[in-house]
């Protein structure tokens, strides 16, 4: 109890001497729901702010790491690959998905491991290590294939289909967007369709097909529209109104162009009403109406400057946060010296804190070792004592043993002992012809008969069948019905408390208890009942 009172008190000096309280560490569940909540959101965030989810990612590597989630590891740094090669890091992106392929080579999760591969071959790509790239999405498609995971097959040959299509070589873009494009339509994926029909409509344009062009866009609109992509919609808008002015078709371009303004104006996504503007003013500009291009470009140029005194104030406004935190640090900077005083007072109450507590610590080893020193002399005491009472018993039982076999030894020589020598008797006397048979036969027959209460009193004696059969109670009462018949002494016997047959064990002991207590009872007092 008193341990408890110092360890009290000295928790409030810590409180009392602590110069400043500081944010609690968050909980390990805390931490958990973070990183979960980072990559199940990551595709959301990141579109929206790179810079952001860059920096919630690497916390939430640390966090992995610190806690030793290598599962949760490996995803948040293939997650934080990516956002570190849109933003142009490609060395840091290039040893972040490698960490994840460790990983998950590690956890021995081969699915994980073709994902972090076809993201490595995308990054290598972009480095210029174009047979590395390769290298690594046909391990991708092998492992893909050994474990039939065909979401993750469909990306391997989208990437591919790119890495040909920038490299000219349509004849093999092609084949590759087609097996991806085979891949998304038996797995239903709504997501990967809506990005690979746009490849399926460069090739058909690419070739000619302007029918199937707009086909394959109206295809991915449809699906974008399922799953509510409204970015991706009015970016497909903006592609097809460009397909048209690419085959000089400025009319048909147009009513593309001015959907996508305005369902980019109802998005909320100023930069694509921009750059349809723009378009619309080209596209009227072919059709020789100047004065409607000319308005456009007004539009595009204003809203151009708007967004870049929206740019400019989102500058100010960082540099005044900057004048703020520097004025802050200063007034940090006064009161870390206040602190510091504060810290060297704490310092000696701490060593003062910390000699008690060492002089504690050594006063609480000097009690146990003596408690342990008298534990251990009170076990040897109890040990001795439980052996001595161990070899009285034995020397009881033995002494037991040796009496019974006395009595029986003495029982068959003076009871049955003499009845076999008066039987001999009567069987000599006929032998010698000195008495009649009939007198041999009678005397003899008594002879058996007194051999055969005899013996079955010494079989009683041993272990009465009453016992064995009806159990202790019946048992006692028959022998003190044997001992009443001798008419020396009356045995009532009374009995309580014993509704069921005991242990055979049990019964027997109590049995030669009782019986021996009776027998000292009638060799060594005069009672009578």
């Amino acid at each position: 109890m008193r341990t408890i009172y110092f360890c009290l008190i000295l928790s409030l000096l810590f409180v009392r001497c602590s110069p400043h309280e500081e944010a609690p560490e968050p909980s390990p569940n805390q931490s958990l729901h973070f990183v979960d909540d980072v990559n199940a959101h990551f595709y959301k965030s990141f579109s929206q702010d790179f810079r952001k989810t860059k920096n919630d990612l690497k916390k939430a590597v640390e966090i992995s790491s610190l806690n030793q989630w290598p599962d949760k590891e490996a995803l948040t740094q293939k997650n934080y690959a990516v956002v570190l090669y849109m933003l142009g890091e490609y060395e840091q992106a290039l040893m972040a998905i490698q960490r994840s392929f460790d990983l998950y080579d590690s956890l021995q999760d081969e699915s994980g491991q073709v994902r972090a591969l076809n993201e490595m071959g995308n990054f290598l790509r972009k480095q210029g290590q174009n047979e590395d790239a390769i290298k690594a999405w046909k391990k991708a498609e092998t492992l893909s294939k050994a474990i039939d995971d065909q979401e993750a097959l469909g990306t391997t040959y989208g990437m591919m289909g790119t890495f040909y299509w920038l490299q000219k070589d349509y004849e093999k873009s092609d084949h590759y967007y087609f097996k991806c494009y085979q891949i998304r339509m038996e797995q239903k994926d709504s997501i990967g369709l809506g990005y690979v029909l746009i490849d399926l409509a460069d090739m058909a344009h690419r070739k000619g097909d302007l029918t199937s062009a707009l086909n394959y866009f109206k295809e991915s609109n449809s699906i974008r529209e399922a799953i509510g992509d409204l970015q991706g919609i009015v970016d497909n808008y903006k592609m097809m109104g460009d397909l048209f002015m690419k085959e000089e078709s400025p009319a048909k371009a147009i009513p593309y162009y001015h959907q996508c303004a305005t369902e980019s104006e109802n998005l909320g996504y100023p930069d694509l009403v921009r750059k349809s503007f723009d378009s619309l003013s080209s596209a009227y500009a072919q059709l020789n109406q100047f004065e409607i291009a000319y308005q456009y470009q007004k539009e595009a140029d204003q809203l151009e400057d708007s967004l870049f005194n929206a740019d400019r104030a989102k500058k100010l406004a960082e540099l005044q946060t900057q004048y703020e935190t520097e004025k802050k640090e200063k007034q940090i900077a006064v009161q870390q010296a206040e602190i510091a005083n504060h810290l060297a007072k704490n310092q000696r109450n701490l060593a003062v804190i910390g000699c008690l507590i060492i002089a504690l610590v050594f006063l609480l080893i000097i009690a146990h070792l003596i408690k342990s020193r008298s534990d251990k002399k009170h076990a040897l005491l109890l040990q001795q004592a439980q052996t001595r009472t161990k070899e009285a018993q034995l020397e009881a039982a033995l002494n037991s043993q040796e009496t019974e076999r006395k009595r029986f030894a003495r029982d068959l020589h003076d009871g049955f002992g003499q009845m076999i020598s008066v039987l001999n008797l009567n069987l000599k006397a006929l032998e010698k012809g000195t008495s009649s048979k009939e007198d041999v036969f009678e005397n003899s027959s008594k002879v058996l008969d007194d051999m055969y209460k005899e013996l079955k009193g010494i079989c009683f004696n041993l272990m009465p069948e009453t016992l064995i059969k009806s159990g202790v109670v019946d048992a006692i009462r028959e022998f003190a019905t044997r001992v009443n018949h001798t008419g020396k002494v009356f045995v009532e016997v009374d009995t309580f408390g014993i509704t069921e047959r005991l242990q055979d064990l049990q019964e027997i002991s109590i049995y030669r208890i009782t019986q021996e207590w009776i027998n000292n009872v009638l060799k060594y007092s005069d009672a009578d009942k």
